[in-house]
Parts: structure tokens; C-alpha cells; sequence
């Protein structure tokens, strides 16, 4: 969709009876077509006013915030990223090409693996060697055999493919703190300084992998030992103690908790300085916003209430960090919010194999750029995001059956966001109206437009916005504050209908389109189209 011109809009009376006949309002489906403003209308909205203050640094956006997941679940190792050598499909030593080509589109992120759950049950020995001799093992998530014919070296080989930082999470649950201790050496052993250096060469790999980021545990309240916060504490400490360092500087992160629970982060971290304090650099606590209604069939409410439980990610980052500054006076410990997302009930897979796997809609996109705008705006205390997961499961940016594959609206907000990384986020204040809606009976509220911004190298700025509103276009007045533009281009990911995906089929059916504004000076007036991601790439004079 082209960028629209500053004063069109939309007559609001006509759109809300026209939303309740197609039965978006009140019960009906996101089946039906979302109403298109009309054109040459004025939107009845009153007129927002952004000011992005280019001198008012956060921090650096790392990369790392825009990261992804993969675990041993359903398609996405295998079938997913995995085919295998001698497959018919293209792939390089056994990944899927398309996958390859598409990850490095996202920039230098980090990619999680091998879990989740399936961490704390995983022994990662039984993924090294000669794939034919590799032992097979029970398959954690159902009745199913896990053959570990994707094991280190074959992730690594991924990562590097890719052209991102892997990040391995070891197994508290069910392993040892000798297990994790042999991993770390034997990814990062200089070459002939030890056996498992020898070992790891033999297998392939003469130089070290030098691996920075290790998650120690997974959901250790939960599926990754079912700790209380103080057992977990001690075991953080014996896994993380007498760790070999080989000159890698070790990014170590401990299992935060189930959401907002801030007794579990308080009595950790209160265990954590009772005596000698652990190595800790992130704490991760998990996120996901569920769902309301659907994958594909949502009404209106549910839509704002789904947009609504995304942005709780702001609280949970407030009340987190504050909790941890208790125990940390200097701040030397960042958050990873290493799973987070959509979760919608079963009924939309491509492949009953495929665990888990939903279809990622227009909603969804919305949901991750409100997710990731959160994150940019909290640049200074979050370290590391990876959304769930990279392939064939919940908050997926792709779908992979056999030789098909396709990437979803969520891929496209993670491209259209990618110049933030590694620029410095700035302060944003955006003054916009609320949006009235019903959930579980009871009348809420979100505001109507969210968004971050970023200044870069070579007098680049980026503001990314995110419209909520299912109907009504907004007319925004951004006020540059410290900078003036001489050059505006504008990608704009939206669509007629609430629930458009992306198919096999049709694998452009909700893609981004970019245009270059007619847009100069320090303010910049134009008008965002209804339910819509926005990424405005501003060239500063």
C-alpha cells in the first residue's frame, strides 16, 4: 500500500455501521474484510503529535533484542531448519536454503537453541560424531524419536550460515554442572589444549566455536527442575563455578520467571547476595501474551484485547528491573527476555507433525512491533529478546513444509525494523488518544499509537510506529526535536483484513510497501493507515 496523503481519511459513522454489517463488531470474525477508508474522507481522530527527541539518548539497540528461538519441538529443527544432505530440497550441509537466505536478512541477531523444555532434558553429547552413530532418544514433547541428527556442530553451522551469534541453553533439569563445564570447553577450547579440543576437532571443527551466550537452566520454576528460586540459586552457582573462560567473555544467563512474578526474581537475587555472588549477565524472565479468540477468527475486542496483553511487556521490563536494581546497586545485569509471544490454540497447523504451530496473521505483526518498540525504548536494561520461535511453531516469522516455505507478516515488521540496530535509541513522547474495548466484560483501554525511534550513523534516523486502531486512519504530526529531515522514506506492512496471512500459496498476501515522502523540515505531517506497522527511515540534514 502507497503512503497516503496528509488529510485523507475516513468517515467514522459510515465505518462503524459498515464494521457492524460485516460483522466485525460486536462477536462477528476477522474472517470478514476490515473496512477501507474512503477516499477524500477526514478522519474524525484528533491529530497526534510525536516528538522525537534526537539528542535524549537511552543506549545502544543491540541486535541481540531482534533475537529468535529454536528448540527440538514439532517442525521446527526438523522440517523447519533441517533436511539433511542428501535431501531434494535445496540446502547447504543438510539446512534449508531458504532458510538461510531469509535469516540473514534479519542482521547479526542471536538464535537460541537447543530449547525451552527440551534443554533440560537434552545431552549434548548424543548431538556430536558421525550422525549415523548417534545415539536416538526419547522425543520429550510426545511419542516420537529424536534421532539428534541436529546436534552443536550442525546449529553452529547454521548460525554461521546466517551470519548470527548462537546462544546455548544447557541442561540444569536433568544434567550435571560437569555436563555444562564440558560443553563450554568443548566449544571453546583453543585448538590441541585439550581432549575434548582434540575430540571437537576430530568431529570436524579444529578452532574453537567461541560461543558467548549460555543460558544456565530453562523455566527452572517449571518444566526445567520445578526449583523454588532459592534451590535454583544454588544450583545456578555449582553449574556456573569453575567454568573455563579460554578467553571467550561469557555472557551467563539465569532463568528468570513465569511472566511478571516478581517473588521469584526477589527471592533469587535475594539468595544470590547472601554469600558469594555467581557470575549472572542476564536474567530471563518469560512472556508470553497468549491469545483472545483465534489464530484466524477474532472479532474487534479481541483484536485490541491481543494488542493490549502485548503491551504488558512494558510493566513486566519496570517492575523487573526495578526488583533486580535492589540487589544489583551497579546494574551490571541485563535482562533477556528470551521467550515471548503469541500463542493461539491448535487448528491452523500446515503439518499435524508440527507441534504447536500456528498461523501468523496481521494481529500477530502488530503484536511484534509493539513488542519490539517496547524493547527499543528500554534499551538501557534489555539486553536480548527472542521471540517463540523461528519456524513451525507460535510467533513464527517463516513456515516450512517439504520444499515449501513461506515467511509471515512478523518476518516483514523484523526487516522493516532492522535499521535500529546498532543505533542508539532516543526518547520518544508520543501524545495520541485511547481506544475503548471490551474484555471479559469489563471496559478497557489502549492507546492508539505506540512506537521508538533511533538515530544511527551518517545522520540517519529511524521512527517505527504501530497503529492500533482496526478502522480509523491516524494523522500524526511528528516534531523532530534537535534535527531537521531532508529526505523521508516510509514502509508501510498493513492490510483490508484483520486476519490476512501469508500462504503457500499466496506468500505476498500481506508484504510491506515503501515510498518516499514528499517530506522535509523538522516537522513531518502524515497520515498512518488503520491497523499498520510503519518504519519512517529519516535522513537528517
Amino acid at each position: 500500500m502507497n503512503a497516503q496523503t496528509p488529510g485523507s481519511g475516513i468517515d467514522r459513522r459510515k465505518a462503524i455501521g459498515r464494521l457492524a454489517a460485516a460483522g466485525l463488531i460486536g462477536g462477528g470474525l476477522a474472517a470478514a474484510p476490515r473496512v477501507l477508508r474512503a477516499r477524500g474522507a477526514r478522519s474524525a481522530a484528533a491529530v497526534i503529535t510525536i516528538d522525537v527527541l534526537l539528542d535524549e539518548v537511552i543506549g545502544p539497540i543491540r541486535p541481540s533484542i531482534y533475537g529468535q528461538f529454536t528448540e527440538h519441538i514439532g517442525g521446527v529443527i526438523y522440517d523447519g531448519i533441517w533436511v539433511g544432505p542428501d535431501s531434494k530440497i535445496a540446502n547447504t550441509d543438510g539446512i534449508r536454503q531458504s532458510i538461510i537466505d531469509h535469516v540473514k536478512a534479519l542482521g547479526p541477531v542471536v538464535v537460541r537453541w537447543p530449547g525451552g523444555c527440551f534443554a533440560d532434558r537434552y545431552h549434548w553429547r548424543d548431538g556430536i560424531g558421525p550422525r549415523a552413530r548417534r545415539p536416538r532418544r526419547f522425543g520429550r514433547w510426545r511419542e516420537e524419536t529424536e534421532t539428534n541428527q541436529f546436534g552443536t556442530h550442525e546449529f553452529l553451522r547454521f548460525c554461521r550460515l546466517c551470519g548470527v551469534e548462537p546462544y546455548l541453553a544447557a541442561n540444569v533439569g536433568t544434567g550435571s554442572a560437569e555436563e555444562f563445564q564440558q560443553w563450554v570447553e568443548y566449544c571453546n577450547a583453543p585448538a590441541g589444549t585439550t581432549s575434548l579440543a582434540d575430540e571437537r576437532a576430530a568431529n570436524g571443527q579444529k578452532n574453537p566455536f567461541e560461543v558467548t551466550y549460555w543460558g544456565v537452566g530453562n523455566e527452572s520454576w517449571g518444566c526445567g527442575g520445578k526449583f523454588i528460586p532459592e534451590d535454583y540459586c544454588r544450583e545456578y552457582r555449582r553449574f556456573t563455578e569453575w567454568l573455563p573462560r579460554f578467553g571467550v567473555p561469557l555472557f551467563l544467563i539465569a532463568a528468570g520467571p513465569d511472566g511478571n512474578n516478581t517473588e521469584w526474581t526477589r527471592r533469587f537475587f535475594a539468595r544470590w547476595v547472601d554469600g558469594q555472588k555467581a557470575s549472572i549477565q542476564g536474567w530471563a524472565p518469560h512472556y508470553y501474551c497468549g491469545t483472545t479468540g483465534h489464530a484466524l477468527k477474532f472479532n474487534v475486542d479481541q483484536w485490541y484485547e491481543q494488542l493490549h496483553k502485548a503491551n504488558r511487556m512494558e510493566t513486566l521490563i519496570r517492575d523487573q528491573w526495578a526488583v533486580m536494581g535492589e540487589f544489583d546497586k551497579k546494574r551490571s545485569i541485563k535482562l533477556v527476555i528470551d521467550e515471548w509471544g503469541s500463542w493461539h490454540p491448535a487448528g491452523t497447523e500446515i503439518n499435524p507433525r508440527h507441534l504447536f504451530e500456528q498461523m501468523g496473521t496481521l494481529r500477530d505483526a502488530l503484536v511484534a512491533a509493539i513488542s519490539l518498540d517496547t524493547f527499543n525504548r528500554h534499551a538501557d536494561k534489555v539486553h536480548m529478546a527472542n521471540v517463540a520461535q523461528l519456524v513451525n511453531n507460535l510467533h513464527s516469522l517463516f513456515l516450512a513444509d517439504g520444499d515449501r516455505f513461506v515467511a509471515t507478516p512478523t518476518y516483514h515488521v523484523y526487516t522493516m525494523y532492522r535499521p535500529h540496530q546498532n543505533a542508539r535509541a532516543v526518547r520518544v513522547d508520543i501524545q495520541a488518544p485511547e481506544v475503548p474495548f471490551q474484555a471479559a466484560g469489563k471496559g478497557e483501554r489502549i492507546v492508539c499509537v505506540a512506537g521508538s525511534a533511533s538515530r544511527g550513523p551518517n545522520r540517519r534516523a529511524t521512527l517505527t510506529l504501530a497503529h492500533l486502531h482496526a478502522s480509523e486512519p491516524a494523522e500524526v504530526v511528528i516534531r523532530l526535536r534537535g534535527g531537521s529531515a531532508v529526505a523521508v522514506r516510509q514502509s508501510v506492512l498493513t492490510h483490508a483484513e484483520l486476519n490476512a496471512h501469508n500462504t503457500f500459496e499466496n506468500p505476498d498476501r500481506v508484504h510491506p510497501r515503501t515510498t518516499e515522502l514528499d517530506l522535509h523540515g523538522n516537522e513531518l505531517r502524515l497520515t498512518l493507515s488503520p491497523a499498520s506497522v510503519n518504519a519512517l527511515e529519516i535522513r537528517l540534514g
